[in-house]
């Protein structure tokens, strides 16, 4: 399994529920469980790339500069949260109405599973590593940021930057969550993930794949 780094820690609980998400549709063909479950896959994921952008690239632009590896890095996490618009497809909308209501619905959620899984395994073999570079005390203050990245994370992609549009943001989303609860009750790829999440789920992609291997 791959061990997130000290400073990351605070990312690890949205990193383990990203993982499990992935690793569910993986193994789900149904189309209502899948389409649920792409939409706890949107909040997740724009959590854990938040978190990234706000505090953990700057850090690594320092460290590494903004060529090569690390502008590979930006240009996937963009296309991620690119392809996380698929929000539009299943807000307010019922789960077994998704695809029915757009029939390419599957090819970007396939599209997107399988960027994020190269997008996570570039960062974790040779970006994050470069962490390591880090004294003390910048493994404290970065960790500190990270902390405080995490408590601030916005589950709407491409959020604002500054303070006042994410506020706004987050209570937008608050609101929509509320809607979506009443629009749509019935979540069955909600619950196979909270089962899985209580039972013990991936940590990362090593063992995301282990699982699926056996």
């Amino acid at each position: 399994m791959q061990t997130i780094p000290y400073v990351l820690e605070p990312m690890a609980e949205d990193r383990r529920q990203l993982f499990t998400i992935l690793d569910l549709l993986e193994k789900n063909e149904d189309h209502v469980v899948r389409a649920d479950l792409a939409s706890e896959l949107v909040g997740t994921c724009s959590r854990y790339e938040d978190v990234k952008e706000r505090v953990v690239y700057p850090a690594l632009e320092r460290l590494i500069g903004e060529e090569g590896e690390l502008e590979r890095g930006e240009d996937d996490r963009q296309g991620v949260s690119a392809l996380l618009a698929i929000r539009k497809q299943t807000l307010h909308v019922k789960p077994a109405y998704v695809h029915l209501d757009d029939p390419g619905f599957e090819d970007t959620l396939n599209h997107l599973v399988e960027l994020i899984h190269a997008h996570v395994e570039h960062e974790d073999e040779i970006l994050f590593p470069a962490l390591s570079a880090l004294n003390a005390e910048e493994r404290e203050s970065l960790r500190s940021e990270v902390t405080h990245g995490v408590a601030h994370a916005n589950t709407y992609p491409n959020p604002p930057r500054h303070l006042l549009g994410r506020a706004i943001v987050a209570a937008i989303e608050k609101l929509e969550r509320g809607l979506s609860d009443e629009s749509t009750p019935w979540h069955p790829g909600i619950e196979l993930l909270d089962e899985a999440l209580s039972s013990g789920a991936p940590d990362g992609p090593d063992e995301a794949a282990n699982s699926r291997d056996h």
